[in-house]
């Protein structure tokens, strides 16, 4: 082999040598090198993360009543909010309300429930959506105005 084929082979094999470089195929998207170590932990971590939500799951029985801890409203009131919401939300109303009291509304979420199994809400309430849409009783219709304005009406 002469030297120039030798060198060339060298140089062949320093810039095959593997590397943590990132690829990037445009029909394919970015490719990284496998690592059967970070296989090993992202599987754990699904495992772990699906047991969790199994056992989430299985608290959640048809014949269970919900209570979301929201307090009844004492007075009518009607008030505006400045929050951003996602424009394809405006014109829509949600209602929070206990089974059996909902609004007119394009979302149903429901408060309370004597039983979820027999539930005809579109969603449960929870804090952090009461929260975001600044809800404080129950039954309450939010319409959503604007993209940054919210108009809630708390109905006793």
């Amino acid at each position: 082999m002469s030297w120039k084929a030798a060198a060339l082979f060298a140089l062949c094999l320093l810039c095959a040598a593997p590397a943590e470089v990132a690829h990037l195929h445009p029909s394919r998207g970015r490719v990284v090198p496998v690592s059967l170590e970070r296989v090993r932990k992202a599987r754990k971590d699904v495992a772990a993360r699906f047991a969790e939500a199994a056992d989430r799951a299985a608290a959640f029985r048809a014949d269970r009543p919900f209570e979301s801890g929201l307090p009844a409203c004492a007075a009518r009131r009607t008030r505006r909010v400045r929050t951003e919401v996602p424009p394809a939300l405006v014109g829509r109303s949600i209602s929070f309300a206990p089974e059996g009291r909902f609004a007119a509304a394009d979302v149903r979420v429901a408060t309370s429930a004597r039983s979820l199994g027999a539930l005809e809400a579109d969603a449960l309430a929870d804090r952090a959506l009461a929260e975001r849409l600044d809800v404080r009783c129950r039954p309450t219709l939010v319409r959503m105005i604007s993209e940054v304005e919210l108009e809630l009406v708390e109905m006793p």
